[in-house]
């Protein structure tokens, strides 16, 4: 699936798959059972494929750094806009960087390739947040992004991870299903993986349901980065 495909659903407004709430599972990992307020500002959470998502906007609220990555303009400066956030943009390599001007709330994105992304980008990046990317992507592209992944981390870093599991036969991705076996193909060699909760969801997502869907897990996992 390539970036023209994602730029033309951001410039046609086609983005169901953008949410309009704060994701439940980053709430509670890193709100209700995160770290303190003094421990969140040592903190910089990396964001992949990011869109507009409000989530940035609940960890900079919630004292983190935020650092995503998205390669649609439109969608970037939105994230922005729509937030009444001030911001400027500079050039840097093949990669166009927006960043607030007010040093209480610190989001950057870089807006371009995110295989263009190299590991001194994430030099002070302590955990990232995964909830629409891996499964935004068609299973010939995961192992692409799972590699890029495992390159520009160093160790020790985690990752919140979300993913959804339902029968592909029923419905078309995005999003993809990703089985556990997927997830332990893809990071077992590198990352060491926490399988935290999972739950079906289909009651909850009428969208999904409307698509043909009978069944819809989310399942939550914890990766860190091991060499």
């Amino acid at each position: 699936m390539k970036i023209d495909f994602w730029l033309e659903r951001w410039n046609n407004n086609e983005t169901g798959f953008h949410q309009a709430h704060i994701n439940p599972y980053l709430a509670y990992f890193y709100g209700e059972k995160g770290l303190s307020d003094e421990q969140r500002k040592k903190l910089k959470v990396f964001v992949p494929l990011c869109g507009k998502s409000r989530d940035m906007l609940w960890l900079s609220q919630n004292g983190y750094m935020v650092f995503g990555v998205e390669c649609s303009e439109r969608a970037v400066r939105d994230f922005f806009e729509e937030n009444a956030l001030n911001y400027k943009h500079a050039k840097k390599d093949q990669l166009a960087l927006y960043m607030t001007t007010d040093q209480a709330s610190v989001v950057e994105i870089f807006q371009g390739d995110f295989f263009a992304l190299q590991d001194k980008d994430l030099a002070d990046v302590t955990d990232i947040f995964d909830r629409a990317s891996l499964v935004a992507l068609p299973e010939e592209m995961r192992k692409q992004y799972a590699d890029k992944m495992a390159e520009i981390q160093r160790p020790g870093i985690r990752t919140l991870l979300v993913t959804l599991t339902y029968d592909q036969a029923e419905m078309n991705g995005p999003p993809f299903s990703v089985s556990e076996e997927n997830i332990n193909d893809l990071f077992s060699e590198k990352f060491s993986i926490e399988k935290l909760c999972f739950k079906d969801i289909i009651d909850d997502e009428p969208r999904m349901k409307n698509r043909g869907l009978t069944s819809l897990v989310e399942t939550v996992y914890k990766l860190t980065r091991i060499n």
